[in-house]
């Protein structure tokens, strides 16, 4: 099977009626710094510790996959991947989301030391559709540590860093059913662009 990625809805409809799947349907959204919102946010829960990005990344990897279980909207999206060489990737600032951020990224950890959520920005480069402004390719929060606000607190942090770095704008991708979308949309994240990915027959 081949996944092809698409922004065009009729591109889209002609890979589906053809016989492929949609493996993923998302928007990408972007937040205009200048007149971001700072929603009320709580305080960390008693013994979480929100640190700099480490570089543990088996670590993180690990906490990431336990964020995204079976019924998740996002769990079908990993299926194949190498999560510890994608987060390796990732951290190295080796893919095409650019170098980490570290004054905008951080991780946190429970009272027992464990990584339980985290947050990633990257210096995403300029393009055709994007001005070379920060991205935030991975927020998470590990399941049994979700609905405690972390993942708000660390949206925030990465707002309030880009804001502090005279950053313009800072852009994000979410899954179409997925409720984090409504935390984005409290900071003014706006939809500017959909993607779809599509695994279909690879041609012979």
């Amino acid at each position: 099977m081949v996944v092809v990625r698409t922004h065009d809805e009729a591109e889209a409809a002609r890979l589906l009626a053809a016989g492929g799947r949609q493996r993923r349907f998302a928007r990408d959204m972007a937040v205009d710094l200048i007149a971001a919102r700072s929603p009320a946010m709580g305080s960390l829960p008693i013994g979480t510790r929100l640190e700099t990005l480490d570089s543990e990344m088996d670590g993180i990897a690990a906490a990431a996959a336990a964020a995204v279980l079976p019924g998740h909207v996002d769990f079908g999206i990993w299926s194949g991947v190498d999560r510890f060489e994608y987060w390796r990737q990732l951290l190295a600032g080796e893919g095409p989301c650019g170098p980490v951020l570290a004054e905008a990224s951080r991780v946190v950890h429970d009272q027992r030391g464990a990584l339980v959520g985290a947050i990633v920005v990257t210096d995403m480069p300029a393009s055709e559709w994007w001005a070379g402004d920060p991205w935030i390719p991975e927020v998470f929060v590990v399941s049994g540590h979700q609905g405690q606000g972390l993942g708000g607190l660390l949206v925030d942090h990465a707002v309030r860093a880009c804001v502090d770095g005279r950053r313009r704008r800072l852009g994000l991708t979410v899954s179409e059913g997925n409720p984090a979308r409504h935390l984005y949309e409290r900071f003014g994240f706006q939809p500017f662009r959909a993607t779809w990915l599509i695994e279909r027959p690879a041609l012979r």
